[in-house]
């Protein structure tokens, strides 16, 4: 008997039930057994909870075959333990259909030949399960206490999942971060691997158990425990939650440690930003953190954090690093001046990168949210680039994506999706080319700050219309004649050429660079 579950075939050693057979089901002796209950009536599953010593006398039974078929369909379905009736007051043998059906569906069918004290048999079993609960209850609290400390001085995971491994005898398997399954110990690797594909639900649910690994709320991975030789029970559930439990923690604080050593590289990495590192240097530092540099694509992006944001950047980081992991992403990041910049390799093979950095972006915003950090946080990503040389590339645009964010946070997050406010930045750097443009536009502008007309908002739609008289005045609101009188003044201040292909040009980049 495990120590903490009894089974069909514990209950069947125990001196009250001496005079009763195992008449169907015999594969079903494992099943665990958490309650005893009596039942006398056809409607039996209301009653049922899952894993019920069922004990009747079948007075309920002995008329119809079908209310006994019905009745053992109910008990099957609601996965109780098995039945316990006894013979000669209301039945005098099971039928066969319902010995085949037991023995179908590995429900144990159990017979007292004699009269039995249902009542007897009900306090003894509860007397060991009450028992058991509380021995369960110590020996996990104990194990919990054990596994704590375990952890803080663990060298690697593998020594707490062998803890785990020692303290049940089950097969352990763990999965990291979508990488080949660690067993522990590596003994049942075949059988497990042939049950994945060939096992039966039920079987499954009765022999292998799983918990997922989560940090900062994102899945990590899972540990599995397996076992050929019996049914998995509520201790090893608890158990492996608890050695779960400890095992994130165990990672959380290797995560911490590593982004403690990654600090150590900033100043290599700003030199790679600011394109003062060669080939040679950059390729060892790559295979120094096992990133591939010959098959990956490369971005920068910044996230600015407004100055009054009171958030845990190294939590950020961490959690960030997690999420852009999962998406087939490799990041390298430098804290700066409330400033993350993450020096991205993109490891997938999918031309797919805006729609996994905004899926990134929108997962680390609703983190914040969730741990209640209201500051902003401006993200801007630069260049993608097919080559680590070319990293300084896109960090350049990705400033420059960022001080365009920072004016206008509705656009935009990739400089691909910029370039005609990149082209603007640039002419912005140019005091003597803005002076000559701000020079043709100003007579409006001055206008219509005199007047408070709106010639340059009429202006810009007359654009947009391509010169479109209707479609301007019905944008616009309008009737014709105001139309017409409007253009008249513009014609009288920028000249009757305002509409060539030279000047129209300035114009537009003129009144986009004004908005």
């Amino acid at each position: 008997m495990n120590e903490f579950s009894l089974t069909v075939a514990d209950v069947l050693t125990k001196k009250l039930f001496s005079s009763a057979k195992l008449h169907a089901g015999a594969k079903g002796q494992d099943n665990v057994i958490k309650w005893v209950h009596i039942v006398e009536n056809m409607d039996a599953a209301k009653l049922l909870k899952g894993n019920e010593l069922i004990l009747t006398t079948g007075i309920h039974l002995k008329n119809r075959l079908e209310d006994f078929h019905y009745f053992i369909h109910q008990l099957i379905d609601s996965k109780s333990a098995g039945l316990c009736i006894e013979l000669g007051t209301s039945i005098q043998k099971i039928p066969d259909c319902i010995q085949k059906l037991a023995t179908d569906n590995q429900f144990p069918l159990i017979v007292f030949e004699e009269e039995v004290a249902f009542v007897e048999i009900t306090q003894e079993i509860h007397s060991i399960l009450i028992n058991q609960q509380y021995g369960l209850v110590k020996n996990l609290e104990n194990y919990a206490q054990q596994i704590n400390k375990y952890t803080l001085t663990a060298n690697n995971y593998e020594q707490i999942l062998m803890h785990l491994y020692k303290h049940l005898g089950l097969q352990v398997i763990f999965t990291f971060n979508s990488q080949k399954p660690v067993f522990i110990p590596n003994i049942h690797q075949d059988k497990f691997t042939k049950l994945q594909h060939d096992a039966s639900p039920e079987y499954v649910e009765k022999h292998v158990l799983r918990c997922e690994v989560n940090i900062f709320n994102q899945y990590y991975g899972d540990v599995c425990l397996f076992s050929p030789k019996r049914v998995v029970d509520e201790y090893d559930a608890l158990i492996l939650d608890r050695t779960v439990i400890a095992l994130s923690q165990f990672l959380l604080r290797v995560l911490y440690i590593e982004e403690k050593q990654a600090m150590e590289d900033r100043e290599f990495l700003e030199q790679w930003l600011n394109g003062q590192t060669n080939e040679e240097e950059l390729t060892y530092f790559l295979e120094d953190h096992h990133a591939n540099s010959s098959t990956s694509n490369w971005l920068v992006m910044i996230h600015q954090f407004h100055r009054s944001t009171d958030s845990d950047l190294t939590y950020y980081k961490l959690f960030a690093r997690n999420v852009l992991e999962k998406l087939e992403f490799y990041p390298l990041i430098i804290e700066k001046h409330q400033q993350l910049i993450f020096i991205v390799a993109d490891v997938s093979t999918h031309e797919t990168y805006k729609q996994r950095i905004e899926q990134a972006i929108k997962q680390m915003q609703q983190d914040q949210q969730k741990h209640k950090n209201d500051g902003k946080v401006l993200v801007a990503v630069g260049k993608y680039v097919t080559h680590f040389q070319a990293v300084n590339t896109s960090f350049l645009t990705a400033k420059d994506t960022l001080h365009l964010r920072w004016k206008a946070p509705q656009l935009s997050y990739f400089y691909e999706d910029l370039h005609l406010h990149h082209i603007i930045l640039q002419l912005q750097k140019n005091p003597t080319i803005i002076d000559m443009m701000t020079e043709y536009i100003q007579p409006v502008l001055d206008y219509d700050r005199k007047h408070s007309s709106q010639l340059v908002e009429t202006l810009k739609v007359y654009l947009q219309a391509n010169g479109q008289k209707k479609e301007t005045a019905d944008k616009l609101f309008i009737v014709r004649q105001t139309l017409y009188h409007r253009l008249d003044k513009i014609e009288q201040l920028l000249g009757k050429e305002f509409m060539q292909t030279e000047k129209r040009l300035a114009l537009e980049l003129m009144l986009f660079t004004y908005k």
